[in-house]
């Protein structure tokens, strides 16, 4: 049974016998099915300036669909299409991931020049046990006004020894997807 997520608590990855989950499929619809968004991912480690990507190819999105190891991909529907469940899924192997990287960020944001992520109307996203399929954890985003930004953090996910505890943002970044990706050492080309 799927657990609904209230915004900023953080909840451990893991099935119902408490064991981690290792790969986990985040995924994100809006009721816009025509407005354009990226969803990406960040794969972190911590050091002195704080978190940056683990190597310039551990940031996917649409023109990098999947992390070098290929521990994480990145799938999509183009704008006007609707089928299945998501609009965008990062999915992750998180025993795949390389050991130094204890952070993932999830964010999306707007495509069309000018547009806020309010205009994609209600947000929902998971995030589903891809072992057995089952939804695990849900959010439904009740607050269009978070969504005034062409750019938001959505899940954060952290590494704690062997456990992943993912917390959902719905954050406003601020200077947009340009700033996310500067901001963590990562560029888009």
């Amino acid at each position: 049974m799927s657990k609904k997520l209230l915004q900023g608590a953080a909840n451990a990855l893991v099935d119902d016998d408490g064991k981690p989950i290792q790969r986990v499929l985040f995924g994100a619809t809006w009721t816009d099915v025509s407005f354009d968004i990226d969803m990406c991912a960040l794969f972190l480690t911590r050091g002195g300036a704080g978190y940056q990507v683990a190597t310039e190819q551990h940031f996917i999105y649409r023109q990098r669909r999947s992390t070098p190891e290929k521990s994480a991909f990145l799938a999509y529907l183009p704008p006007g299409q609707s089928v299945g469940p998501d609009r965008a899924q990062i999915m992750i192997d998180f025993g795949a991931l390389p050991r130094e990287v204890s952070r993932v960020l999830i964010a999306m944001s707007a495509q069309q020049p000018g547009s806020v992520l309010r205009s994609m109307g209600t947000l929902r996203t998971r995030a589903m046990d891809m072992t057995t399929g089952e939804t695990r954890l849900v959010y439904q985003h009740g607050n269009p006004a978070q969504l005034d930004a062409a750019c938001i953090t959505l899940w954060t996910l952290d590494r704690v020894g062997s456990l992943w505890t993912g917390k959902i943002n719905v954050t406003p970044y601020p200077g947009g997807p340009p700033a996310l990706v500067r901001d963590h050492g990562a560029r888009t080309s």
